[in-house]
């Protein structure tokens, strides 16, 4: 932080805008890239909803059952 105050002092927000934004981008593009990747990989997607929906499924289902009795309903 230092250094970046030392860098832009006296000059203003003009001239730290641009170098904030291109700092930004560089840190930014690994991630973006990644997101691209896993945006585009369908099968993975797939694979990751499903695990999370089965375990999801095997979380709640100890309190939905509980509820069924609770509430005398059948299954």
């Amino acid at each position: 932080m230092d250094a970046v105050l030392a860098q832009f002092a006296g000059q203003g927000f003009g001239s730290f805008k641009p170098a904030l934004g291109e700092l930004l981008v560089s840190r930014l593009a690994p991630i973006a890239e990644r997101f691209t990747a896993l945006r585009n990989d369908t099968a993975a997607i797939d694979t990751a909803l499903r695990r999370g929906a089965e375990r999801a499924r095997a979380l709640a289902e100890p309190t939905l059952e509980r509820t069924y009795q609770a509430l005398g309903l059948l299954r």
